[in-house]
């Protein structure tokens, strides 16, 4: 196993699980954890979910990570079926990339710690910017686990967005998904959207609003375009 990934499964097992299976709530046994769940993990997001984890921009406690602007407490652990002993244990791959992308923020494009938090205030985006002294969205980012779900994810998005809101939403769970990011886009309005999958891939987009109507666009720029500045 590469260095980075050996690093990080020797803290899974000595930090975050234990803290995770040993909170009075759950008070699980750690032999439920399935190893080969770790496989799909990059090192790459290993790298930067560690960072974010030393640099202090996640908070940890009972097994729950939390960044100083977040909406909700991240577990990056996902429990099986409780009929099963020991109940299984596995590790959830998204909410790994939304905490190592704090990190990339943070550290790679120089985004204060303060404006960083995880899940948007509509609950449809996996992390958020925020502006200097307000709770203005500049940007708002999606993860997902696989590079497939992000080209579907932007397929849709894609379709959506230069559409007016509909009055029933699509019946299609993933379409359902994106239109639900779309109409997210459509309360805070966000400079940048950010596609964001395994292994930093993914794309950044600025959100061009269509004069003062509901649809916009999403037009590709450049990932440095995330660098910080005051707003």
């Amino acid at each position: 196993m590469p260095e980075l990934l050996a690093g990080f499964t020797r803290r899974l097992h000595g930090e975050w699980l234990p803290s995770f299976c040993d909170a009075p709530h759950r008070n699980y046994t750690s032999a439920g954890f399935r190893d080969e769940s770790i496989h799909k993990l990059t090192e790459f997001d290993a790298h930067w979910f560690m960072q974010a984890v030393d640099a202090r921009l996640v908070s940890q406690s009972d097994g729950f990570f939390l960044a100083p602007r977040s909406k909700a407490k991240e577990q990056i652990f996902w429990q099986g079926a409780k009929a099963q002993s020991p109940r299984p244990i596995t590790l959830w791959l998204e909410p790994v990339i939304t905490i190592g992308a704090l990190a990339r923020l943070s550290q790679q494009f120089g985004w204060p710690a303060a404006n960083l938090g995880a899940q948007s205030k509509t609950w449809e985006f996996d992390l958020v910017c925020y502006g200097a002294s307000s709770d203005v969205e500049l940007i708002c980012c999606e993860v997902k686990k696989h590079s497939k779900e992000i080209a579907q994810l932007l397929h849709y998005m894609h379709l959506h967005c230069a559409l007016a809101p509909h009055a029933e939403e699509p019946s299609d769970p993933k379409e359902r998904n994106a239109y639900r990011k779309v109409q997210g886009i459509r309360v805070s309005w966000p400079r940048y959207f950010w596609a964001l999958g395994p292994g930093g891939e993914g794309q950044v987009f600025r959100v061009q609003r269509e004069q003062e109507t509901q649809k916009f666009s999403l037009i590709p720029i450049a990932e440095d375009s995330l660098m910080y500045a005051e707003a």
